[in-house]
């Protein structure tokens, strides 16, 4: 099986932090795409390139940025994630992409990392 390089989706992000993030991306070897709003219907393996997109996308919401990280070796991930804090005070909202999510759209991944989010703050 073909290796895929690092890749970050960046969903609901503003232009600027997309572009900060790209450049500490490309200095860890790692991709970024932004995803665009009429996409987020779509499941995130077709968004990181592992399958291609059948029909059009369902609606879909998220109102955070929020972050995915698909084919991240642990040892890349642990050198991302404080890079993350420092340089962009970090991102509330991220997910690694895994066999169980994959086929999942970017809006039910919001739903959920925003449901965990909120446990989490509250207990």
């Amino acid at each position: 099986m073909e290796e895929k390089k690092p890749l970050l989706l960046c969903l609901h992000m503003d232009p600027g932090r997309v572009m900060r993030l790209s450049f500490l991306a490309s200095a860890l070897g790692a991709r970024v795409r932004a995803v665009p709003d009429d996409q987020l219907g779509l499941p995130l393996e077709a968004l990181c390139g592992m399958d291609k997109p059948c029909g059009h996308p369902a609606p879909a919401r998220v109102e955070e940025e929020m972050l995915v990280m698909a084919f991240f070796p642990d040892a890349l991930l642990d050198r991302l994630l404080p890079l993350l804090r420092k340089e962009m005070g970090g991102v509330r909202l991220k997910a690694v992409l895994t066999p169980h999510n994959c086929r999942w759209t970017a809006g039910m991944l919001y739903a959920a990392l925003s449901r965990e989010a909120e446990r989490t703050a509250g207990g």
